[in-house]
């Protein structure tokens, strides 16, 4: 299956985690966009410059101005990342996350991708409290985690707010982390699922692939096709060449047709 059937018109894309938030967001707009679609890209978080550095084209545009500075930008390229503000030279103010769904209609286009956490670089991460910035209306959820972070410590070089996913994983802080443990994080609901919409598609995404063990990934394969909630899973190699498992059901795409709807 493709990346750029992920998504369609109406969809608001949710991304979360740690490990290639930003890479997986810029590669999906692209693919939508080859595919014929208009695709607005943004955070609801502070951004810092060099991290939207890919966007091919970047707007400064706050939220009483996208009616108007939204829909030309998008008839000249069809990707597009959108920011409300340039408060210092290194930062932009990404978008409140309630204003997700107005953003979609101002625009114009087809879909809203979002990244909604930040994570310091780091491979993995559990949201505090405040965390994520879930975008009301998402229709699709994809918390992203990094398999190289299997066999390293579950310290702050390497798990973003390493103590609270200690917590979640139930092993003491410094343990070596296993791939049971990155499932986990990702479908746990204090981790990957936190703040996700109960309609919307879930799509796990697993970057550094090629990291794993045959073995490894033959588990985490097998585990997720078990699971009725997830509606596909997404698999990035080394190159950042992705892979598409599709698993939803007739169900749940109708009920994310009527989510589009609403949005």
């Amino acid at each position: 299956m493709p990346l750029a059937d992920i998504a369609g018109p109406g969809d608001i894309v949710a991304i979360v985690g740690a490990g290639g938030k930003t890479t997986t967001m810029f590669a999906l707009a692209n693919a939508l966009a080859e595919r014929g679609l208009r695709v607005v890209t943004t955070k609801s978080t502070n951004i810092h410059r060099p991290s939207l550095a890919r966007s091919p084209r970047l707007l400064i545009s706050p939220p009483d101005r996208w009616q108007a500075d939204l829909p030309p930008a998008l008839d000249a390229h069809p990707v597009i990342t959108v920011v409300t503000a340039a408060p210092t030279p290194r930062r932009y103010n990404g978008i409140p996350p309630d204003l997700a769904p107005d953003l979609l209609r101002a625009s114009g286009a087809d879909v809203l991708i979002v990244e909604a956490d930040g994570a310091r670089r780091r491979l993995l991460k559990v949201p505090a409290d405040h965390e994520p910035a879930m975008p009301s209306g998402a229709t699709i959820v994809m918390p992203v985690a990094c398999l190289a972070a299997v066999g390293r410590p579950l310290t702050g070089r390497h798990v973003h707010r390493p103590e609270l996913a200690a917590e979640v994983l139930g092993i003491d802080p410094g343990a070596n982390l296993t791939i049971d443990h990155v499932l986990q994080l990702l479908l746990d609901v204090r981790a990957g699922r936190k703040a996700a919409p109960p309609d919307a598609q879930f799509w796990p995404a697993f970057t550094a692939t090629h990291s794993a063990a045959t073995d490894q990934l033959a588990f985490v394969r097998d585990a997720l096709a078990k699971r009725p909630d997830v509606a596909g899973w997404i698999e990035a190699d080394a190159d950042w060449s992705y892979t598409v498992y599709r698993l939803v059901s007739p169900a749940l795409d109708a009920r994310r047709d009527v989510n589009r709807k609403l949005a």
